[in-house]
């Protein structure tokens, strides 16, 4: 199945999903934010999945742009899908 380019959906949908950085690192997504100085960047914001040396439910926030060569992992078990 191919995603059509005017293909969208709501950011909340992201929320819970798994993402990976080519070094195998996983994060989950937590929620989205946007800063009032640069309102035209999205910015994601997440937390370290099975790290046992991150502090719990520390967060790491990135822009959505630097991520887009990571894969993404959709979860819908256990979490509501808006």
């Amino acid at each position: 199945m191919k995603l059509e380019k005017c293909s969208a959906i709501r950011l909340e949908t992201l929320n819970h999903s798994i993402v990976t950085n080519p070094n195998g690192v996983e994060y989950r997504i937590s929620h989205w934010e946007v800063n009032i100085e640069n309102i035209h960047e999205i910015l994601v914001v997440m937390t370290k999945e099975n790290d046992p040396e991150s502090i719990l439910g520390e967060e790491v926030t990135l822009s959505w742009n630097s991520i887009k060569d990571w894969s993404i992992q959709l979860q819908t078990e256990g979490y509501r899908i808006a």
